[in-house]
């Protein structure tokens, strides 16, 4: 078995996910040049991952998952289940259709506001951590890993690609949300993750090498934008890593980003109420960003409020 590198703390990336976090909302807003969105969810999900192979590693549990699973969904779970009761009742108020109770069951896929897709999408995703982790000891698991990444990943690129963005914001042909959403994150998680293993073992080239081979295949296919999210993104990431930055202040602000991506529906439905349908989408952004953000964190020093942000 080769030796591990132990992969140290990078504030960068405490930086990006702040960062990442205004460009999903900017993309929500349909702000100009809104497909940003693309590249910030894109480096959202690489980051979860990344991060929670690290978080596993460290965590010496080497036996299985339950434990690192059951921690980890719990944190995530009672957020998601209260914020599911916050906009369920803020859209009874505000939407003219009544909510009829298990009408659909992809919604327990979603919640009542799509964009909370993402928790219980991490939460099935979570098991897979410790597998990976445990899989890949060595260089040449490394490289069967980039291969079973390439094998897996290409055909829901090409599902992403026919489903189109309008996927995203309806049900289209056979695929109900939130496969669509599925088919563009599940590949940007699993990279993550292999990243993470690629780096413990000190050879990131060969991650950043199959984010290439699936990035170039998607694009021959369709070429968009959305196609090259996992080079641009595994790139970029390189780039943060390599970034030293000194202080605590970009973690102070990646405490928030979890807050501001559960409250951001919710501040944008304020901007529009407040400022009318028409109001410019970069303001409408900005502002939305700021509230939420500015909400997190008084909700942050709350009692028993602050376990949902």
């Amino acid at each position: 078995m080769e030796a591990a590198v132990k992969t140290d703390y990078r504030r960068s990336l405490d930086l990006a996910r702040f960062l990442a976090c205004f460009g999903i909302v900017w993309n929500h807003a349909r702000a100009p040049y809104a497909d940003i969105g693309y590249f910030a969810l894109a480096l959202f999900l690489m980051l979860t991952a990344f991060l929670a192979v690290g978080s596993f590693d460290r965590s010496g549990d080497q036996h299985g998952n339950r434990h690192f699973w059951l921690s980890r969904a719990r944190r995530i779970a009672l957020p998601w289940l209260f914020w599911c009761a916050v906009y369920r009742v803020i859209f009874e108020i505000v939407a003219d259709e009544r909510f009829e109770v298990l009408r659909d069951p992809m919604t327990f896929l979603i919640g009542p506001s799509i964009h909370l897709w993402f928790l219980p999408f991490v939460i099935l995703m979570l098991p897979l951590i410790p597998i990976l982790s445990l899989s890949i000891r060595t260089r040449r698991d490394l490289w069967v890993g980039a291969g079973v990444l390439f094998l897996v990943c290409v055909p829901m690129g090409i599902l992403h690609a026919d489903v189109g963005s309008a996927g995203w914001f309806r049900d289209v042909w056979l695929y109900h949300q939130p496969l669509p959403q599925w088919f563009f994150s599940i590949p940007l998680f699993l990279y993550g993750a292999l990243a993470a293993i690629a780096h413990r073992l000190n050879q990131p080239m060969i991650a950043v090498g199959s984010a290439a081979s699936v990035s170039v295949a998607l694009f021959l296919y369709a070429p968009e934008f959305a196609s090259v999210q996992m080079i641009l993104v595994a790139v970029g990431f390189e780039l943060l890593w390599r970034w030293r930055l000194v202080g605590t202040w970009p973690t102070l602000l990646a405490g928030a980003a979890f807050g501001i991506y559960l409250l951001h529906p919710a501040a944008m439905l304020v901007a529009y109420k407040a400022f009318g349908a028409d109001v410019d989408r970069s303001f409408a952004a900005i502002f939305a960003f700021a509230l939420c953000w500015a909400l997190t964190l008084i909700l942050q020093r709350l009692p028993v409020l602050r376990n949902f942000v």
